[in-house]
């Protein structure tokens, strides 16, 4: 999802300061009269990002820094006078205005000190080349320069009550004040009238202990809510009611005061039957502040005590960060009632740490010090007091951690001062943290702390701010269907394709090898990138040919194949439109849902549409295929096979079926050749458009619009391959929300309803919805039939995979049906494809120990048999959908599944700290699982041997295959043993009988054995059978090598002289076969289990037996390979 990858960048004030920056690196001695006012130049003691992270502050205690983010500099700054330092107080905390024209900086006299944004079309810094243009030389995002912007100090507000904390909304400011205890709201513009409301907080009701004070608030926008932490450790979950909105309130005696107080009954009241939706924050109208703790409510335990909060609006999440260094995550189910607990972020680290830490200091060190959520809201970044930085999924995958105590630091020499660190000061604390746009970095002020321990002249380490660069998968900016599918990653400058070509595909035929399958590393165009940046939108074709991006304006694309990129020609053609919604592939045809810019002013609404181009022409209008409009904002989009999805801001699903054909068959009246939507065109060229064939309104099934986060059509057969309009009003719709996964059932229609066509459908009144997963962080729909499994829905939810299977399928179908070929295109192609398959008369024979699952085969010989029946591997209904489900857990992030190659594939996180260079390198590694075994599980815990086995058949092709059975038979074994409860019936039988319906059968036995401990022999071989029999039926079947195996187990299980003669007889059997390592092996065998050599001499007189020259079966003693035997036997008894 998310993953560091390269070295972090470490940011500078030295240049930005006038007439410092000789002094940067000057010891202050104790002495230095100046150092008492003035901090050092990068003494940075608070930053904060603007609402859309394109501009930051930062500040120490006398100065003001404002940042641009690309490229990385200083546009303005402010040194406040000693005298003006002394009057209104050192700087504090930094609160942005929500349109970035203005900022506060809190200070420690309890002044409000405001400045003004002034922005400038002219740029803050030009590039100027011999050239006319050099775009290879500018990064992403730095083509024009940033404009300029100017710091002016407006006035200073005191507030005599004292500050502890702020907020804002769009016009308003908004404090708590310690003395008396209270929320005030102030106008950004203090001159006006009747600008400020003060509510005091012991009056609200809201408080559990109404003698609470508030340390730190915050309001979210989007979700229109506010969140504060009291000192107590509580947080709670507040909204303004307008008051005429509001039923007539209870009253209630408080429990610490006399008088009476109106409790809060905030987010349920109900006005005119109807839930009340809630106001934002306005010193313009009368606030009514009504909400209720949701944590720390009960009594907290040690460390429980909130220290920090962040919003989630895109999930609908609060993440509230504590003293004991755990994140409690909570959900806002609705606006109508308070959050409830969803998970808790943890992370386990070393018991030990450098340095001595006093008990006293430790929970300090563990406590959480600030929170971001990525803009997407898929990922959050929470840094530790004293415990570095980690990187959680919204659903709790860990993705990263970094901190002092991992054990990469400890080979690192015995420095105990961190000066090891000083280039990554960060993974000893952070002090504050935000996302830049597009979350390709993670910007992080680290933690004071000193440096060395000097007697006389102790030297601190200023806090510092870092850049950390960050790869993110493309789901998280557009949840597309083969974005899913495929593993498609975004950095800042490049996206990194999985393999998209199978060029591995024959260069690594045997074994998994992930490190093999490279990332392709795709450059963005740099004459779009340095314009356009960041990218918002990412999307890969069905056959991972083609890829387009879109960034601030138009779109590129790109051919795999061909190695080339296609952008506009025409730049005021590509700024004249952005993408909103997200682009889709359909064969070579790209679908891009758009926002016209730059309209006339006599319009005041904006224009949406889908256009259509093909990766065959130029990008430029004069070859747009077609152009649909839309009535509202496009928010999704998605492919179904032959249909597109459009979801739009009015909570509507729009399905269009996609006509495409050449246009060589197709004329107007007038005999010349046009497109769909009447332009003129070249015979041959193609020709293509949409026409809306259903619409489904959301209406009480989706809050808002905007959270929602993919949307499918799934049919119980086809998935989401829908090919005709049967399929489509038949099909079901999965929509996920808020990390729900619902999907939509149809109901039978009405003959008489054409809603649906006339554009009144309502989707209450079509479908019945129902809840598939909770907690689900992206999902994709399998585009391929694997033998008996129709239909697969993967679901990643934080912890590993889930997959649905066979999700409301007939029951009607037979094994027969079950087609081998491929009715759609290949997924992916990686390395594990094997080359050379394994086949059966290498490794033996199916049925070895007379097990038959289905019918009977004619001959001993046939090894693949019809199977007759139907299939049972179904989930008939959402009622018994938890009984279908199967459940991988992974220890990395996944970002596709390769059913054909039965592989999951993900990315973990890696670092390596260099010594000699002294910072830390973070790299992503490539890693695998397989999923075959979990499924054969599975079917065999429901008794569904049949199905087990025709699904195990269609990956027996698989080089690894075998070692998928092993898997699964240790995993049985060990549970059976270790934790199969008394009652529940055992599946070993059943596993046994299932491998006997494959080659590998013997060999899977012999190395499960081998690699579990002997006190589970005895289970294991009283189903199987004794391992004399087995070796024996090795012999017999001439499989040597695997009866080399179980000698092994022979010799643990029965005396010397058994197994020596046992032995010498597979030598025998190898001098036959003239395998000749073998016997090798075999010799060193037998002197390991007999050092007397008495073993090794009756072998050796074996062998000269056999060697005869009378004898016609003996092997030819002129033999090199034979020689060599018998020398290695003779030194043996020597």
């Amino acid at each position: 999802m998310y993953w560091l990858n390269g070295i972090a960048s470490q940011l500078s004030l030295a240049n930005a300061l006038r007439g410092n920056a000789s002094t940067e690196n000057t010891i202050h001695k104790p002495s230095d009269k100046t150092s008492a006012h003035f901090p050092q130049p990068r003494d940075i003691i608070y930053v904060a990002a603007s609402p859309h992270a394109s501009v930051f502050c930062s500040i120490t205690s006398s100065a003001i820094y404002l940042w641009s983010v690309k490229p990385t500099a200083i546009l303005s700054f402010i040194e406040r006078s000693e005298k003006h330092t002394q009057d209104f107080g050192e700087n504090v905390k930094v609160l942005w205005r929500p349109d970035a024209t203005s900022i506060v900086i809190m200070t420690s006299k309890n002044y409000l000190l405001l400045y003004a944004i002034l922005n400038f079309d002219q740029r803050s810094f030009e590039f100027n080349f011999p050239n006319s243009h050099h775009a290879l030389v500018t990064g992403p995002g730095e083509g024009t320069g940033p404009r300029t912007m100017l710091l002016k100090f407006r006035l200073a507000i005191r507030v005599d009550a004292g500050v502890t904390c702020g907020t804002s909304s769009d016009d308003t400011l908004i404090i708590a004040t310690e003395k008396p205890a209270a929320i005030q709201c102030i106008s950004w513009n203090p001159h006006e009238t009747h600008s400020t409301q003060t509510s005091l907080q012991s009056k609200l009701g809201i408080f559990v202990n109404p003698t609470e004070k508030i340390t730190s608030a915050m309001y979210d926008k989007a979700m229109n809510i506010s969140v504060w932490i009291t000192d107590a450790g509580r947080v709670y979950f507040v909204q303004n009611i307008h008051p005429s909105m509001i039923s007539p309130p209870r009253r209630r005696i408080s429990r610490n005061m006399n008088a009476t107080a109106v409790t809060s009954t905030p987010t349920h009241e109900l006005f005119n039957g109807g839930p009340v939706m809630p106001s934002m924050p306005s010193y313009r109208d009368t606030i009514n502040w009504t909400g209720s703790c949701f944590h720390g409510l009960q009594t907290q335990e040690n460390g429980d005590q909130a220290t920090t909060v962040a919003v989630n609006s895109k999930f609908s999440l609060i993440a509230v960060g504590t003293q004991s260094g755990k994140v409690y995550v909570y959900s806002i189910r609705n606006y109508t009632s308070a959050p409830i607990l969803s998970h808790v972020l943890t992370r386990n680290l070393a018991s030990h740490h450098r340095g001595s830490v006093h008990e006293k200091n430790q929970l300090y060190e563990l406590a959480v010090e600030s929170l971001a959520w990525t803009s997407d809201g898929y990922a959050i970044a929470v840094g530790f007091t004293g415990r570095g930085l980690a990187v959680w999924s919204v659903y709790g995958n860990l993705l990263t951690s970094i901190t002092e105590s991992d054990d990469i630091f400890y080979a690192r020499g015995d420095a105990d001062d961190g000066s090891y660190l000083a280039n990554d000061a960060y993974v000893t604390g952070v002090k504050n943290l935000f996302w830049g746009p597009g979350n390709h970095h993670l910007f992080i002020l680290s933690r004071n702390i000193a440096l060395s321990k000097d007697d006389f002249y102790p030297t601190p380490r200023r806090s510092a701010l870092f850049m950390l660069p960050f790869a993110k998968s493309a789901i998280t900016s557009f949840h597309n269907a083969d974005n899913a599918r495929r593993g498609l990653v975004q950095m800042d400058d490049r996206i990194l394709l999985y393999n998209y070509s199978g060029d591995y595909q024959e260069n690594n035929t045997t074994t998994i090898d992930p490190d093999a399958a490279l990332w392709t590393q795709v450059l963005y165009p740099p004459m779009y990138i340095t314009d356009h940046w960041p990218i918002r939108y990412a999307s890969i074709s069905q056959d991972g040919r083609f890829i387009a991006v879109a960034g601030r304006r138009g779109l590129a694309h790109y051919n795999t194949y061909s190695n080339r990129w296609k952008m506009f020609g025409n730049q005021q053609q590509e700024q004249s439109f952005l993408v909103r919604g997200g682009m889709a592939w359909y064969k070579n045809i790209l679908i891009a849902a758009c926002e016209l810019v730059d309209q006339p002013s006599s319009m005041t609404d904006k224009l949406y549409e889908l256009r259509m181009y093909s990766r065959d022409t130029n990008l430029d209008n004069a070859h747009v295929l077609h152009i649909e409009h839309l009535a509202q904002l496009p928010l999704y989009i998605s492919i179904c096979g032959a249909y597109l999805l459009v979801y739009t801001a009015d909570n509507v699903l729009n399905v269009y079926s996609i006509l495409v054909r050449s246009e060589g068959s197709a004329m107007n009246a007038n005999g010349n050749h046009t497109t769909a939507n009447g332009m003129s065109s070249s015979p041959g060229a193609t020709a293509a458009r949409l026409e809306r064939v259903r619409r489904v309104a959301f209406d009480n099934i989706v809050a808002r619009a905007s959270r929602v986060r993919g949307i499918s059509l799934f049919g119980s057969f086809c998935g989401d391959q829908m090919v005709s309009l049967g399929d489509v009003i038949n099909a079901h719709i999965m929509v996920l929300v808020d990390g729900k996964l619902i999907i939509l059932s149809p109901r039978i229609p009405d003959d008489d309803d054409d809603s649906d066509l006339t554009g009144h459908a309502s989707s209450q009144a079509q479908y019945d919805l129902h809840v598939l997963s909770d907690k689900t962080e992206y999902y994709w729909i399998g585009r391929k039939s694997i033998a008996n499994l129709c239909t697969s829905i993967w679901l990643v939810d934080g912890k590993g995979v889930k997959m649905f299977a066979n999700l409301l399928r007939g029951e009607d179908y037979g094994f027969s049906s079950f087609s081998t070929n491929d009715p759609f295109e290949s997924e992916p192609s990686t390395p594990t494809t094997p080359g050379l398959l394994a086949m059966r008369a290498s490794i033996g024979r199916p049925y070895s120990l007379g097990y038959h699952i289905g019918p009977e085969p004619a001959s001993p010989s046939m090894s693949v048999i019809e199977m007759d029946g139907y299939s049972r591997w179904r989930i008939p209904s959402i009622r018994v959908l938890d009984e279908g489900t199967i459940y991988i857990p992974l220890d990395f992030y996944p970002h596709s599944v390769l059913l054909e190659k039965g592989v999951i594939v993900g990315i973990e996180q890696g670092m390596v700290f260099k010594q000699s260079l002294g910072f830390m390198v973070y790299k992503m590694s490539s890693k695998t699982h397989l999923f075959i075994h979990h499924i054969l599980e599975h079917l065999l815990r429901r008794g569904w041997e049949e199905d087990a086995v025709v699904f195990g058949r269609a990956y027996e092709r698989l080089i690894y295959f075998g070692h998928s059975l092993e898997i699964l038979l240790h995993r049985v074994l060990e549970d059976e043993t270790e934790n199969q409860p008394a009652h529940a019936e055992p599946i070993l039988p059943l596993v046994i009988k299932f491998l006997d319906q494959f080659p590998h059968a013997l060999d899977v036995i012999v190395s499960c054995a081998r690699k579990t401990e002997v006190a589970l022999w005895g289970h294991l071989f009283s189903v199987v059978g004794e391992p004399k029999d087995l070796f024996e039926l090795c012999l017999s079947d001439g499989r040597l090598r695997t009866a080399t195996s179980y000698l092994i187990i022979l010799q643990t299980m029965q005396p010397l002289a058994v197994g020596g003669k046992d032995t010498t007889r597979l030598l025998q059997k190898a001098m036959d076969e003239e395998d000749y390592e073998l016997c090798k092996e075999l010799v060193r065998f037998l002197s390991s289990i007999d050092h007397s050599g008495k073993t090794v001499q009756e072998a050796l007189e074996v062998i000269k037996a056999r060697m005869d020259p009378e004898n016609p079966w003996s092997p030819k003693t002129e033999d090199a390979q034979m020689e060599k035997v018998l020398k290695s036997m003779e030194e043996h008894v020597v």
